[in-house]
């Protein structure tokens, strides 16, 4: 794991660990909650900018970096969200997914009917946000695997995000959630021509990852800003 050090709340530093190839964070006890909004922006690039082509998947027994001791699997509650995380018994810290680290903030939603609807007519295929495999979108709104719902990552809150970030600096962000949709529209469709890519070549298909796109686009975003 790589460490990464982000502002920590009210003010000073944290240093977490970033896994890149299965696209984890570890936490020391508390430091999920002291994130600062750019330090969660900050989070969100590294981890973005870290992702591999395929996910490394979580082995079935992790360990504490600290103790050694195997980590137990924890279902928290945040608010009204349910979430996920491997935490140790001892109180070292804890080892959280990215996806579920997005839950946990409520960066991630549930499609509503009329965007599954929309999306239907564009794609069949998506990947599970959780686990990575595929989930035929004319037969479920879960993964078959895992049982994860269809989400994508919540424009509202990441202009929230935005907005708390501009307030803690001083500094004038001003959203505009047409762009941010605009963005979305063009990497979707980047995701298609890629997959059409990988069909000519013979290569299988898993389908488009819709929270991956929505970072994308927040990184795209950022970067106007």
């Amino acid at each position: 794991m790589a460490p990464l050090d982000l502002d920590r709340k009210p003010s000073g530093k944290l240093t977490v660990d970033l896994c890149g190839a299965c696209q984890a964070i570890w936490f020391d006890s508390f430091e999920s909650v002291q994130l600062t909004p750019g330090a969660t922006l900050d989070l969100f690039r590294a981890v973005h900018a870290a992702k591999p082509e395929t996910p490394r998947a979580l082995s079935q027994q992790l360990s504490c970096p600290r103790c050694e001791t195997l980590l137990a699997l924890t279902h928290d509650l945040q608010h009204t969200t349910r979430f996920t995380y491997y935490r140790c018994r001892y109180g070292h810290g804890r080892f959280t997914p990215f996806f579920q680290f997005l839950r946990e903030k409520n960066f991630v939603r549930p499609l509503a009917h009329a965007e599954l609807e929309r999306l239907k007519a564009s794609v069949r295929t998506i990947r599970c946000a959780s686990c990575g495999a595929p989930v035929d979108i004319e037969r479920s709104t879960v993964c078959r695997y895992c049982q994860a719902p269809i989400v994508a990552l919540d424009p509202d809150a990441v202009e929230k995000a935005l907005h708390e970030l501009d307030e803690a600096e001083h500094q004038r962000v001003t959203p505009d959630p047409d762009r941010i949709g605009d963005s979305i529209v063009a990497l979707a469709r980047l995701d298609r021509e890629m997959e059409d890519a990988r069909r000519r070549n013979g290569a299988e298909i898993a389908g488009i990852d819709l929270v991956g796109i929505g970072l994308s686009a927040l990184g795209v975003f950022l970067k106007w800003h």
